[in-house]
């Protein structure tokens, strides 16, 4: 039985999994090539701070997808880092196990100017459980974020805001990395204030 379930949720896996089904530590860029989709996926997740000193209780997950085959390294054979630029860049608020959420929310506070990703109207969605069941409810949502947010949490002189109803706050290291993460997904220079 346990073998069947672990089956059914590998077979649930697609593109938008790849950082829960590697190894992915804190502010470290990766990628993934899902070959069966022919889609390269490129997350970066930092654990934000609470400002109030607590201990974080979730991870902000910063996603952008390349659809189409992924060019091989000719010497490893291995999927090459995509080019150009992604079809769409997602940022998705994701709670640690047995953490109970307060709400399905994700609001950023840049410079001192709000920008709710789930206000009615944004494109967002609340992430269902894996295994649906009575007693799971959502602990994640996600949102559908424009280069210029991105560039505008790099360049922001302070970043705070509310996930999954909790206080949060990024780093220097935690733009330092959302730089990286960027660069490597070729988002171009440009404003670093809001649209």
């Amino acid at each position: 039985m346990i073998l069947g379930s672990l089956t059914f949720a590998l077979l649930l896996q697609a593109p938008g999994d790849g950082w829960s089904v590697t190894q992915s530590p804190a502010r470290t860029v990766q990628r993934l090539y899902w070959d069966l989709f022919q889609t390269t996926e490129v997350w970066l997740s930092v654990v934000p701070e609470n400002p109030d000193g607590k201990p974080p209780l979730l991870q902000l997950v910063f996603q952008a997808f390349f659809p189409g085959r992924a060019e091989r390294d000719p010497s490893s054979g291995l999927p090459q880092w995509p080019k150009g630029a992604p079809e769409r860049i997602v940022l998705r608020a994701q709670a640690f196990p047995l953490t109970l959420i307060r709400e399905l929310s994700l609001r950023l506070r840049i410079d001192g100017q709000l920008l709710d990703l789930t206000a009615p109207g944004s494109r967002f969605k609340n992430l269902p459980c894996l295994i649906a069941s009575e007693s799971c409810t959502p602990n994640a949502v996600e949102a559908e974020i424009e280069p210029a947010i991105v560039r505008s949490l790099i360049g922001a002189r302070k970043v705070g805001g509310e996930a999954l109803g909790f206080p949060i706050t990024l780093s220097g290291a935690d733009q330092a990395a959302l730089a990286d993460f960027a660069a490597r997904i070729k988002l171009s220079p440009g404003s670093e204030h809001l649209p």
